[in-house]
């Protein structure tokens, strides 16, 4: 029997072959773009973008390699967890009280000898002071200090009554200059700008960007989440860009939702850092402007507000 390939099953073969590989080729470039990466670890870098990371693994890439400061041993008041504090002064900014809610980690009136970082986290349109804590960040800060995930740090929460756009809203104004103040006469904070992020959910994230951008000398960091960027901001943001030199603007965070309406604002804004070569870290996740995709996103945040404390 003869054992030689048909030279034109040789050939229909090789065809085959090459028809696969360039499919092949054509799917995984086609899939990249919008690739679902289960194993990716997020890197923090000028214009970071990773797409549908799960957020423990998230939670895990960001956990810090130091701790300052170091949480009590006292291990009852830790466990006991953080105080939240309801507070409020008057504003001469706003011409009336400011109330904030404050929360306190573990061990803050055992560890008197210990000054923290702040973080303060604006609320969305409609809401009050106590929306993140409903959303659960105390019980997040809580679980990540006593698994000692992140360091220890004060949050503040401060309402907004009139929901007034700038530049006709006072709010910025009474938040740098009269509670930034009286927050750092009041507890024990770290008041230098390394320790201070600002941070808002939907309108709360344009203030943290607007507020960010008129006092760069304040923030570190600015977390922007499910961003609207006010339109009066926008047509300044390419001035602000210009002007504030890169090395004194905070690190900015951007992060929203693929079906969410304000998409595209976000999308925007972190676009145009990209072209000023601002450092920033964007992400885009499933799911869209709802309570539930801020909740979920929680540990996220805190990793990063801590990430170098």
């Amino acid at each position: 029997m003869d054992k030689r390939q048909d030279p034109q099953r040789v050939l229909f073969q090789a065809v085959i072959l090459i028809v696969f590989s360039v499919l092949l080729l054509i799917v995984l470039a086609a899939c990249q773009g919008d690739f679902n990466p289960d194993s990716l670890e997020p890197t923090t870098s000028i214009s970071t973008r990773v797409t549908d990371t799960p957020a423990a693994l998230i939670a895990t890439a960001f956990a810090p390699t130091t701790q300052k400061p170091t949480p009590s041993p006292d291990v009852e008041c830790r466990s006991a967890g953080g105080t939240v504090l309801s507070e409020s002064l008057f504003s001469e900014q706003l011409g009336e009280e400011l109330r904030f809610q404050v929360y306190l980690p573990p061990c803050y009136e055992e560890d008197v000898e210990i000054y923290y970082p702040v973080t303060y986290l604006l609320h969305g349109l409609s809401y009050a002071e106590d929306q993140w804590l409903r959303l659960g960040v105390a019980e997040q800060m809580d679980a990540l200090i006593a698994e000692g995930r992140i360091a220890p740090f004060i949050i503040v929460l401060p309402g907004e009554s009139r929901f007034q756009l700038p530049p006709h809203s006072a709010f910025p104004d009474a938040l740098g200059e009269e509670l930034i103040p009286w927050v750092d006469q009041h507890y024990r904070t770290l008041p230098e700008k390394p320790y201070r992020v600002i941070a808002g959910l939907s309108r709360g994230a344009a203030w943290a960007v607007h507020i960010g951008f008129l006092n760069p000398q304040l923030f570190s960091r600015v977390g922007a989440h499910s961003l609207p960027l006010f339109s009066s901001d926008s047509s300044k943001l390419n001035t602000w860009l210009a002007e504030i030199p890169v090395e004194e603007l905070p690190w900015f965070f951007i992060d929203i939702g693929r079906t969410d309406p304000e998409r595209w604002s976000a999308q925007d804004f972190a676009d145009r850092l990209n072209t000023h070569h601002i450092p920033h870290t964007w992400y885009l996740f499933n799911d869209g402007h709802t309570e539930t995709y801020w909740s979920s996103h929680l540990k996220l945040y805190l990793h990063w507000y801590a990430l170098d404390w």
